[in-house]
């Protein structure tokens, strides 16, 4: 159901905003309120189907540049890394772990492993602002983008001695996977010049059509398929507008 939704706002989503900028012509000496801006944001991140499988809810700090136009439309670009501390598979050092499930390191102790999800992601986007007044951007902000999306696990043995997990053997158990990403975004953005607080908060969708990039899973112990994984993450964001290359609004008038 939720790839066939995603479908239709792809498909649907460019005649929906041409629509509008067609029915929301702005007259010449009446046009909306235009801005640059840096904007940083954090995101809490649920995985759905098999992502969540292999990670639970993670983070994810963001940085995106986004140019609003005139008539309402916008575009830009946005970057996350992600992280997080929950590893669903249990099973992932089976192979060279005692019958309690510790690694036993060059010295002949217990190691300490630390398991971590991290990754990040990139998208170019797009789309239309529903702002409540002309004379500012405050409103409702719909995207939608494309890009590229990036996961693995972070195996950290805190500099001990383990042979079995020296920086070459981590790559067969990290399960590297990415690809092509497509990202839709829901916003509402507060900007009022004479506030100097601008914020923005909203919910996004991510569905990534990824691989995993290991020849060979030491975990299974045999070669990873080489097919098109489904990668979906929903999140709740936050963030911060930092305003950009002002337009100088003053006028001079001459007598």
């Amino acid at each position: 159901m939720i790839k066939l939704l995603t479908f239709l706002f792809f498909i649907f989503m460019p005649f929906f905003v041409f629509g509008q900028i067609t029915n929301n012509k702005v007259k010449k000496n009446n046009k909306n309120f235009a801005f640059n801006g840096f904007l940083i944001d954090y995101s809490y991140q649920f995985p759905i189907g098999k992502l969540s499988d292999k990670f639970g809810n993670n983070s994810n700090i963001g940085v995106n540049l986004i140019n609003k136009t005139e008539n309402n439309l916008f575009y830009g670009f946005k970057a996350g890394y992600i992280f997080g501390g929950e590893i669903q598979d249990s099973t992932i050092f089976n192979n060279i772990s005692t019958e309690n499930g510790f690694v036993i390191d060059g010295n002949g102790t217990y190691a300490n492993i630390i398991l971590l999800q991290e990754g990040f992601s990139s998208n170019l986007y797009a789309g239309y602002a529903f702002c409540f007044d002309e004379s500012n951007p405050t409103g409702i902000y719909l995207s939608t983008g494309i890009g590229f999306l990036q996961h693995r696990i972070r195996i950290d043995t805190k500099n001990q001695y383990i042979p079995h997990l020296n920086n070459d053997y981590k790559q067969g158990y990290d399960q590297l996977a990415n690809g092509f990403n497509t990202s839709f975004s829901i916003d509402y953005i507060y900007y009022k010049q004479n506030n100097p607080l601008k914020v923005f908060t909203g919910i996004d969708y991510s569905l990534a059509f990824t691989k995993d990039r290991r020849v060979y899973n030491f975990t299974t112990q045999s070669s990873n398929e080489d097919k098109i994984r489904y990668d979906q993450l929903l999140g709740i964001h936050l963030g911060i507008i930092i305003p950009i290359n002002r337009k100088n609004k003053e006028e001079f008038h001459y007598f």
